[in-house]
């Protein structure tokens, strides 16, 4: 069972997290307007970061409501989430600037998919609660698919 504290600094992580998602999203939408011919793809993928930023905020909202039913899991220190940030706020940065190219934007796009942060949504507690469970598959779900579409993308440059 998580402890007030436990369940507050749980919580400070899953918030950090939701803010990740609506960062990658932002990168995402940006690569859209940048490049036109794959406009689609890139707000298809949006669409989708913009799911698990609230699917987060719901999980979050979950393990405020019933923390009994949680256990912390994998601790994640929200300094590797800022680190991650960090990263993403770069890219964004040189993506606006024109620094970055169409096959270099891919490869990037598929190690931000593989980063820490997008595997542990799974292990950062221990619960059988369906309702969150359910949750983190969507995450999963989608950020496989990310990855292997992108992954597609990068060998057919």
């Amino acid at each position: 069972m998580l402890t007030p504290v436990g369940l507050q600094n749980l919580l400070d992580v899953m918030k950090l997290m939701a803010a990740t998602e609506q960062l990658i999203a932002e990168f995402y939408r940006t690569c859209a307007d940048v490049w036109e011919e794959d406009r689609d793809f890139w707000l298809a993928t949006v669409a989708e970061e913009e799911k698990h930023a609230a699917n987060i905020e719901k999980m979050a909202r979950i393990v405020a409501a019933r923390p009994e039913r949680f256990e912390i899991g994998r601790p994640f220190n929200p300094m590797a989430i800022r680190t991650i940030m960090a990263g993403v706020e770069g890219h964004l940065r040189r993506l606006k600037e024109g620094q970055i190219t169409r096959d270099r934007l891919m490869i990037v796009a598929r190690d931000i998919e593989a980063s820490l942060m997008e595997k542990s949504y799974g292990e950062i507690v221990r619960t059988t609660d369906v309702e969150y469970l359910d949750l983190v598959r969507e995450i999963l779900e989608d950020t496989d698919r990310h990855k292997q579409s992108i992954e597609r993308r990068c060998r057919n440059r």
